[in-house]
């Protein structure tokens, strides 16, 4: 059944039912990212036959660029946006839509794709705009991501989890048995991961989670494989870019 309650296993984002142009059931998803005027970036599901469903912005980013003014009738920038969203999985239709079919088991991952494939759309409207870049959420773009590897088990956010020093350190998700953390890669980031991952490891849920670290390396990825080198040294860590990766 596509629902509200379905759609927790492919992100906590906003849900709201909707209906398709022939009556299909869906879902319009309102994510907590934004187009250069800060308008909401959306995303529909609707069942595409048995098994299916697609995925799309119903050409609403398309249609809202295009109302900030980017000529977007050029074939150059079409074909630009094409490029772009292709990496993820997405196509750009004749209607302006950014969509996707899936099939019902890989819906996780490929929502996720879509979200990146939309961010990184707006990100691309504001270099046309000559508009300043704006850091999203960096925790939210991963979230779905997460729950993709397993959307059986729920995420939960800013987990508790008390260390040897009797200190309750808060973990950015817990997925399973795992506890996570998303960084940037800079040294005290690095540096406060490993004083909460070494108290945790001693302390008496050791034996309850198991920590991961995921260092967001798509801007230096040097940078980030020092970091991730030195927190491999105590706790396991992954490059975002591994993250969001084809599972299949």
């Amino acid at each position: 059944m596509l629902n509200c309650e379905w759609a927790q296993t492919l992100t906590r984002y906003d849900c709201k039912p909707v209906r398709g142009i022939r009556g299909e059931l869906g879902l319009r998803i309102g994510t907590p990212f934004s187009l250069p005027d800060d308008a909401a970036i959306i995303l529909y599901i609707i069942q595409a036959g048995d098994g299916h469903l697609k995925i799309s912005d119903n050409g609403d980013t398309f249609a809202h660029l295009s109302a900030l003014g980017l000529d977007l009738t050029h074939h150059a920038k079409v074909r630009a946006l094409r490029d772009l969203v292709m990496p993820h999985g997405l196509t750009l239709g004749d209607e302006g839509d950014f969509k996707l079919l899936t099939q019902n088991k890989n819906a996780a991952w490929n929502f996720a794709r879509s979200v990146t494939a939309l961010l990184a759309v707006a990100q691309w409207a504001r270099g046309q705009m000559n508009d300043s870049a704006v850091e999203h959420d960096l925790l939210a773009e991963a979230e779905p991501y997460i729950l993709a590897r397993n959307p059986s088990v729920k995420v939960k956010r800013r987990v508790h989890v008390r260390g040897a020093s009797a200190v309750d350190h808060i973990f950015d998700f817990e997925h399973g048995n795992e506890v996570i953390d998303v960084i940037s890669p800079s040294p005290q980031a690095t540096g406060g991961a490993m004083r909460k991952v070494g108290d945790v490891l001693n302390g008496p849920f050791a034996e309850t989670y198991s920590p991961l670290i995921i260092v967001d390396d798509r801007t230096d990825p040097h940078k980030a494989e020092s970091e991730i080198g030195i927190l491999a040294s105590l706790v396991r860590a992954q490059p975002f870019s591994a993250l969001v990766k084809p599972l299949h």
